[in-house]
Formats: C-alpha cells, sequence, structure tokens
C-alpha cells in the first residue's frame, strides 16, 4: 500500500504545515482579493506607460502569472524582473510593483532603491522587513500581505491584488469574475487532490508516485502555461528537494526537441509531463502531439494534464493547484520535509558575511 494512502503518515512528513497552506489555497485568494479591493493606491493611472514587477523566487511567480495571464489583456507592457538592476526605461512613467514577501530580498531592494533614483513611485507588496520601512519613509504606498507563509506559499497575496490593482487602475479589464471562479476552482480541487484521497483516485498523488525517483521535465505554450511549468519546477525544487526542467512551446520545437534523439540520457531518467490549456494556439495544439509523440518514441514516459474550468484565471489555478499538490506528495515520498528551504538559508548566510 502507498505511504500516501495514510493522511497520518503524510501529516507526519510535513511538520512545517505544507498541506495545510494548500489545502487552504481557495481562503487565500478570497483574502487577497478583498486586500486588492481595499488597500489604498496613491498612484493614479495618469502617465503610466509600462510595469514593471520587481521580485524573486515566491515573491516573483504572482507578477509572472500576472504578465501571462494579462498577455494579450494589459493596455501597456508588462516586465518581471527578477534581478538587481532596472531595465533601462524605468522611469516616472513606470508602475513599479515591489514585490517581496520578507520585506528583506536584497536584489528586490536594489531595484527599489533605484526606481526611486529614477522618479518612480513604487507600490510594494510585503509582510514588513527593510522594504515597508524604506516605503513608509518616502511615503510610497505598501500593500500589506499576511505573514507566517514561506513565500512560495503565497502566490495569492502575490497575484489577486496586483491583478486588482491593474484594474482599478485601468490598465487592464476588472479580474474579478475570473477571480471569483478561480477561489471556486480551488477550493474544489483541494477537495479531490487532499491527503484523505486514495491514490487511485487522487490525480496529485498518482502524479507523484509517477514522478518518484525521476527528473520531471514539464513543458507548457506560451505565453500563460509556460508559467505554470515555471511554478511546478519551483515547487519541486522547494518542496519535493529535486531538480525539474522546463521549457515553453513553439521555442523548444526549434532547439530542445534535437536532444530527444533516439540516444537521449534522459530515456531512463526523466518523466515528462505537458501541459495544456483550451486556449492553446491551434498550431502549438499540433505541436504538443508531434512533440509527445516524437520523446516518447525515445522510449520516455510521457503525460498531459488539460486545465480545468471556463476562464483562463480559473484554468491556470487549477494546473498550478496539481504541481502544488503533486510536489508535497513527492517530498513525503522522499522522506524530505517540504517547508524548509536549507540550501537558501545557507546562501543568504554566506552572502551576509561577504
Amino acid at each position: 500500500m502507498s505511504v500516501l494512502n495514510d493522511r497520518e503518515t503524510i501529516v507526519a512528513g510535513d511538520p512545517g504545515g505544507m498541506l495545510g497552506h494548500l489545502e487552504g489555497f481557495s481562503s487565500q485568494l478570497r483574502v487577497a482579493a478583498g486586500i486588492g479591493e481595499d488597500c489604498a493606491i496613491s498612484r493614479s493611472s495618469s502617465g503610466i506607460s509600462s510595469v514593471v514587477v520587481l521580485g524573486m523566487g515566491g515573491s516573483a511567480i504572482g507578477g509572472e502569472f500576472a504578465q501571462g495571464y494579462l498577455y494579450d489583456r494589459l493596455r501597456v507592457p508588462m516586465q518581471v524582473v527578477r534581478n538587481y538592476r532596472l531595465p533601462a526605461h524605468v522611469g516616472p512613467d513606470t508602475l513599479v510593483i515591489t514585490s517581496s514577501y520578507s520585506g528583506n530580498t536584497e536584489e528586490t531592494l536594489a531595484g527599489y532603491s533605484e526606481a526611486v533614483s529614477r522618479g518612480a513611485r513604487p507600490i510594494c507588496f510585503t509582510t514588513g522587513g527593510e522594504l515597508a520601512r524604506r516605503a513608509n519613509e518616502a511615503g510610497h504606498d505598501v500593500i500589506a500581505i499576511p505573514a507566517g507563509l514561506p513565500p512560495r506559499a503565497a502566490l495569492g497575496y502575490s497575484l489577486v491584488p496586483l491583478l486588482k490593482i491593474l484594474g482599478r487602475l485601468g490598465l487592464a479589464p476588472d479580474a474579478t469574475p475570473e477571480i471569483d471562479e478561480g477561489i471556486e476552482m480551488a477550493a474544489e480541487l483541494a477537495s479531490e487532490y487532499g491527503a484523505a484521497i486514495r491514490s487511485d483516485a487522487n490525480p496529485a498523488k498518482d502524479l507523484a508516485e509517477w514522478l518518484h525517483g525521476h527528473v520531471p521535465i514539464v513543458y507548457g505554450s506560451a505565453p500563460w502555461v509556460s508559467v505554470v511549468a515555471t511554478r511546478w519546477c519551483g515547487q519541486f525544487s522547494e518542496n519535493s528537494k529535486i531538480v525539474a526542467h522546463m521549457n515553453e512551446l513553439p521555442e523548444m520545437n526549434h532547439n530542445e526537441i534535437v536532444g530527444w534523439s533516439a540516444h537521449s540520457p534522459l530515456t531512463d531518467t526523466a518523466r515528462v509531463v505537458f501541459l495544456c490549456d483550451s486556449e492553446d494556439h491551434k498550431r502549438v495544439a499540433r505541436r504538443i502531439e508531434i512533440t509527445r509523440e516524437s520523446i516518447a518514441a525515445t522510449g520516455a514516459l510521457v503525460r498531459s494534464f488539460e486545465s480545468r474550468g471556463a476562464s483562463r484565471l480559473a484554468r491556470l489555478l487549477s494546473l498550478v493547484t496539481l504541481g502544488d499538490f503533486a510536489s508535497l506528495y513527492l517530498a513525503v515520498l522522499a522522506e524530505a520535509d517540504p517547508t524548509p528551504v536549507r540550501p537558501i538559508d545557507k546562501l543568504k548566510a554566506a552572502l551576509a558575511d561577504s
């Protein structure tokens, strides 16, 4: 019998409570929607020519989801910056969203300082820390989000208020109906993927058992499903403590597909996942079919997963939820506590000493 069929075993292997964060994701989305509705914003939409989101890791992924989700809906260009330096165009006409869950992320703080020096008025998403201190001193907007979560478990707080603010500023359509459906979807899937549901009736547990002992390679179509593939790999790395790889279609058809030859060393070590959506371009959908057949011909094992839901946001969140739960169950199978990220902590300590 699979250890994943015993809820007590799962809970015992998850002392940090990641399961509770996943099962409560719909509640987080609901709270996040309220934050986005009620928060005060002093910045007007007048003169905004672009949007830049500053962040790293779990604090940046919300910006990437917003960028993908709004790809053909946002009225100005949007860019996510995951480093210390800003692009040259950032200035007073740029809406700079500064996202740091802890408020102490050094790359994001560096970007914030540079944005201020160029005349931008950032809107800051944080639980506190140095970012909140600096922003409050400067009179910049601070969107206070609840503390106590690993940043990767706070996706709702980095995504939903951002969508609400962009809508309130008139830069994007009002996402409220899609957010509402996303909340319902997350609640429905938490009951399907939860720890009490046996592996033979639980797609997330089944996926984890299929991936266990292998390298996950995740493919999704640009511009929005590929963001979910990025999320899956991040969750596999942090929660499951394994290396994973992602790429997007159609780009991988112009290079990476060649690596899947008959002599590919990945044939026995990798398990390949394609993430599919009803809005995939029809030519990309056909590319997925052909690429899947090509990879399977090498002997590698391949699966595809379709998003669920009517709206784009709900469909993206349906795939997110599957990957999040699977990453937790992979950690249990590997007897790894999903919450700690000790290599990151060690790196930060070494940087602090240098």
